[in-house]
């Protein structure tokens, strides 16, 4: 199995039960796909850099996972229809390159 991260640009105007609710379909996806869920980062309301669907902020979220390029389609299709989801990106990991993860940075002693 391959390494992923999916980042997720969800509609500022979300309550947090509501973003709750549209992780938990992110992570229903994941593990109903036969793919292994690792975490959840809710980095949270940012400013965009430009408009997109006329909002110019939105609520980053990232996951990690690890799985078949299967999952990524299944996501792709609930993502692409669900109206509350602006933006959505998943890469491919590995020892190739660095983590979109800002905070897992591994410090040389």
């Amino acid at each position: 199995m391959r390494s992923y991260e999916t980042v997720v640009i969800w509609a500022p105007s979300l309550s947090e039960s509501e973003q709750e609710t549209e992780n938990g379909r992110v992570v229903e996806i994941i593990r109903g796909s036969s793919s292994e869920y690792k975490g959840i980062d809710v980095w949270g309301r940012r400013q965009l850099a430009y408009p997109i669907k006329k909002q110019t902020e939105g609520i980053y979220t990232f996951f990690r996972w690890d799985g078949a390029s299967q999952t990524i389609d299944a996501l792709d299709k609930m993502l692409r229809i669900n109206e509350r989801s602006l933006r959505h990106l998943t890469l491919k990991t590995g020892d190739e390159g660095p983590s979109a993860s800002f905070g897992e940075e591994e410090e040389e002693e």
